[in-house]
C-alpha cells in the first residue's frame, strides 16, 4: 500500500512539474508562439541574414535606424527621422532613448560600429557590397548620422532598411569576436526579443526583451517566448501546423496548399514577393559554358505546363526576365511592352535540337543538378530530367538539405579546379528591397561568383558596366534604357531559366491574428504584433 502511495505521489509530483512547465510557457506573462522553419539558420547575426529563414529569426532580435512599412514606405525605427539632402548625402536623426537587451544604452558609437562593420569586406558579413559607394559614416551631431556616397544611387535609400542596417552592441561584439552570432556566442541588440539558445538542426528559442526601449509596444506584446522549430520535411511541417504543435509557417510546400487551405484551424494567406525560382546553369565549366547548350535546355522545358499542373496559383510562370511584376516599379508599363518584343525561349524541341547540334555536344551528355530536399524541388528535378531525355541529356539528381544546398548556391563548395561544384542547380533569389536591382546585381555581378549568389557563375563585363550604370541613374527613363540593354545580352546568353515568380504563402493558427500580410512585413515578420483572436 505504501509502495502504491509513493508511486501515486510521484506521479502527482511529475504532473505538477509538467503543469508548472506548461504554465511557464502559457502563463500570465505571455504566450509561447511556435514557428516552423524549413531549414536551419545561418547565424544569429544580421550580417549573415541573407536568406528568408535566417531573417525570420534575426529580425526579432535586431532593428535598424529605418524600416519598411506594409506598403514599402521607408519609416523611422531607431531613428526619429531621416532625409536625403542631395544626391550624395543621407542624414538620420538617431533616437537618444534606446537601450540594448542587456540594459546598456545604445550610443552613436554602436551605430557607427555597426555600419562600418557591414561595410568592411573583412568584417565577416554578406553585405559589404551594399556600401561600396559609401565614402563615410559620420556622427555630425550628438545623435545624428550622415552618410556620404561617392556617386548617386537609385537604390541606396533602401539599404539601411535591410539586414545591412541593423544595429548591434559594439561592446558585446568585441567581447565575442570569436563566437558572435553562433549558438554559443549569441547576440545583443535592440529588438523586442532576445536570443536564448540555438540547438543546431532542432530549434532556436527567443524570449521577450523586458528592456525593450519602445515601452508601448512592450506592453502590448503578448508573446513571452518564440520557438523556431526546424522541420525540413514538408509533410511533417504541414502536420505540425494541422495539429497545432506549430502556430505559424511561411515556408510552405506549394503542392500541399490545398490541404492546408482545407484546415478549419488555419488561416492561409498568399502575397506577392520579389522572389524567383530558377535553374542556374554553371557557365564556369563544360558543358554549360557552351551557350548553345544553355539555349537548347531553355527551349526543351514546357514551363507553362509545369505551372498549370504543379505551381497552379502559387506563383506566376517565369519569363526571360530575372524579376517579376512586383519589381517593375515606376517602369511597369515599359517592362510589359519590353516582353512583347523580347526574344523568348518557348517550348520547342526542334529549336532545342538545333541549338544542341550547333554546340560541342550534339549527341547529348550526362550532367547533374543540385536540389533541396523539398517535395517541390524533387518535382522540378524530375520534370527537368524527363524534359531533357529527348535531347539525350541524362540528368543525375543530387538531393541535399536546404542549408547544404544553400552553401552550393552561395559558391562555398568548389571542385578541384576551384569552380562551383555542380553543372546545374535549382535555387532562388529574393531582392532584399523593393527594386529590381536587388535581383540583377546579385545574380549577374562577377563579385557574386565566389562566395555569392551568382549561381550561374555568369561573368560579362559589358553587362556589369550596365548594371553599375543603372544603379547610379536616378532618372527612371534612363534607368530603364540601361536595364533593357543589360537584359538583351543576358537573355541571349541564357545563364538562368526562370521557372516562376513566387508568391509567399503563410499559415497562421486561427487562435492568433496580427501578422500583417504584405511582401515587406512577411519578410520582417513582426511577431511582437501577434494577438489572440477574439
Amino acid at each position: 500500500m505504501k509502495k502504491k502511495l509513493v508511486v501515486f505521489l510521484a506521479l502527482v509530483l511529475c504532473a505538477g512539474l509538467l503543469y508548472a512547465r506548461g504554465n511557464a510557457d502559457q502563463g500570465a506573462s505571455g504566450t509561447t508562439f511556435t514557428v516552423a522553419l524549413s531549414e536551419d539558420i545561418r547565424a544569429v547575426d544580421p550580417g549573415l541574414a541573407w536568406n528568408y529563414v535566417t531573417n525570420q529569426v534575426v529580425n526579432q532580435i535586431t532593428e535598424g535606424l529605418v524600416s519598411l512599412d506594409a506598403n514599402n514606405n521607408i519609416i523611422p525605427e531607431l531613428a526619429r527621422s531621416w532625409r536625403q539632402t542631395d544626391d550624395l548625402t543621407y542624414v538620420y536623426e538617431v533616437r537618444d532613448d534606446v537601450v540594448f537587451s542587456d540594459g546598456t544604452k545604445m550610443t552613436m558609437e554602436d551605430v557607427l560600429f555597426s555600419f562600418n562593420r557591414t561595410k568592411d569586406p573583412g568584417g565577416g558579413t554578406y553585405f559589404s557590397d551594399f556600401y561600396k559607394d559609401v565614402v563615410s559614416f559620420t556622427a555630425t551631431g550628438p545623435w545624428q548620422l550622415t552618410i556620404k556616397l561617392s556617386q548617386p544611387s537609385a537604390v541606396f535609400k533602401y539599404f539601411p532598411t535591410t539586414a545591412a542596417g541593423r544595429i548591434i552592441s559594439k561592446a558585446y561584439y568585441e567581447k565575442h569576436t570569436v563566437d558572435f552570432g553562433t549558438a554559443q556566442g549569441g547576440i545583443i541588440a535592440t529588438g523586442p526579443f532576445v536570443y536564448q539558445r540555438w540547438t543546431s538542426g532542432q530549434e532556436i528559442v527567443l524570449k521577450k526583451n523586458t528592456n525593450y526601449w519602445n515601452k508601448e509596444k512592450l506592453a502590448a506584446n503578448i508573446i513571452d517566448t518564440i520557438v523556431f522549430k526546424i522541420i525540413p520535411e514538408d509533410t511533417t511541417r504541414v502536420i505540425a501546423l494541422e495539429t497545432g504543435s506549430v502556430d505559424f509557417s511561411a515556408n510552405l510546400p506549394i503542392d500541399m496548399l490545398d490541404r492546408l487551405a482545407a484546415s478549419r484551424d488555419l488561416n492561409l494567406t498568399s502575397v506577392d514577393t520579389y522572389s524567383i525560382t530558377y535553374l542556374a546553369m554553371n557557365t564556369q565549366r563544360a558543358p554549360f559554358n557552351d551557350v548553345n547548350v544553355r539555349r537548347a535546355v531553355s527551349h526543351a522545358l514546357n514551363l507553362p505546363e509545369f505551372q498549370r499542373t504543379i505551381i497552379k496559383n502559387a506563383g506566376i510562370v517565369g519569363t526571360v526576365l530575372p524579376f517579376g511584376p512586383a519589381l517593375y516599379g515606376e517602369n511597369a508599363a515599359k517592362w510589359r511592352q519590353y516582353l512583347t518584343t523580347a526574344p523568348k525561349y518557348d517550348y520547342d524541341l526542334a529549336k532545342a535540337r538545333q541549338h544542341l547540334a550547333q554546340s560541342g555536344y550534339p549527341n547529348g551528355f550526362t550532367c547533374d543538378v543540385i536540389i533541396s530536399e523539398s517535395s517541390l524541388a524533387s518535382q522540378r528535378a524530375l520534370f527537368l530530367q524527363e524534359s531533357l531525355k529527348p535531347l539525350n541529356i541524362n540528368v543525375e539528381i543530387r538531393k541535399m538539405s536546404g542549408d547544404e544546398q544553400d552553401t552550393y548556391q552561395m559558391g562555398e563548395i568548389l571542385d578541384s579546379s576551384g569552380k562551383r561544384d555542380y553543372d546545374m542547380l535549382f535555387g532562388g533569389w529574393e531582392a532584399d528591397y523593393p527594386d529590381l536591382n536587388g535581383n540583377i546585381e546579385i545574380m549577374y555581378a562577377a563579385s557574386q561568383v565566389e562566395g555569392g549568389y551568382n549561381a550561374a557563375a555568369y561573368v560579362n563585363p559589358a553587362v556589369e558596366r550596365l548594371i553599375d550604370a543603372q544603379r547610379s541613374a536616378t532618372d527612371p527613363a534612363r534607368r530603364f534604357e540601361l536595364q533593357a540593354q543589360a537584359m538583351n545580352t543576358i537573355i541571349d546568353e541564357a545563364p538562368y531559366i526562370v521557372f516562376d515568380y513566387s508568391l509567399r504563402q503563410s499559415a497562421l493558427n486561427k487562435k492568433y491574428t496580427g501578422l500583417a500580410v504584405s511582401p515587406a512585413w512577411l519578410w520582417v515578420l513582426p511577431i511582437q504584433n501577434v494577438r489572440r483572436a477574439n
